[in-house]
């Protein structure tokens, strides 16, 4: 049977793992430090993203392909552990906001059918608070939007966390990224480039 690192679970972890889900707990505890540390597995990028929704005092941006459920057998975007992070994160009246390069991955292409969105639905109907876009705004980015990062060479997605941590991907395809704390001056750069994304990019909910 092939052993599936989650990274919810200590009991699937290696020694490996335990030091690096420790360093990342650790840095979270004081974001100020100077500190990157790189990830190149789908639970790393799970865990990561729960970091993200679970520590950010404001707001969190993305800019993703596709909001991917799963990967190699690790659930990402359909994870319940990100799902509820992202409630508490609205509890505390913050947002999460969602550029995607590619079509969503959901049933039938539709945002709706996204269990992220769905449980944000959810919730927003069992508290009766506000809008569901005060809290979530998911977008898709415009192709020359697009073509202009990669005809600067910037071929990269990234997460921003109150604009003071980063994630940024190196190899999107193997899932490769790099996690910096400490470094706002980056962190605010990846923010405005988001928000340029964001700005001229269509609603998808």
């Amino acid at each position: 049977m092939t052993h599936i690192l989650d990274p919810f679970k200590p009991q699937t972890w290696n020694e490996d793992e335990k030091a690096y889900f420790s360093e990342i707990d650790a840095a979270f505890a004081d974001t100020r430090m100077p500190l990157l540390v790189g990830n190149d597995k789908p639970a790393h990028a799970a865990y990561l993203v729960e970091k993200f929704l679970t520590n950010a005092e404001q707001d969190v941006r993305l800019f993703s392909g596709c909001l991917k459920r799963e990967a190699q057998g690790i659930e990402l975007y359909g994870n319940s552990h990100v799902h509820e992070a992202m409630r508490n994160l609205f509890s505390r009246n913050g947002k999460l906001m969602i550029v995607l390069e590619d079509d969503i991955d959901a049933d039938g292409g539709l945002a709706h059918n996204h269990p992220m969105i769905a449980n944000a639905r959810a919730w927003l109907g069992s508290v009766g608070n506000g809008v569901l876009e005060e809290f979530l705004d998911v977008r898709k980015a415009e192709r020359e939007s697009i073509q202009s990062l990669k005809d600067d060479d910037f071929h990269h997605h990234w997460m921003v966390m109150d604009q003071s941590v980063f994630r940024l991907e190196t190899n999107i395809e193997a899932y490769k990224a790099a996690v910096g704390f400490g470094r706002p001056d980056v962190a605010k750069a990846l923010a405005s480039m988001f928000d340029s994304l964001f700005a001229g990019a269509d609603s998808l909910i």
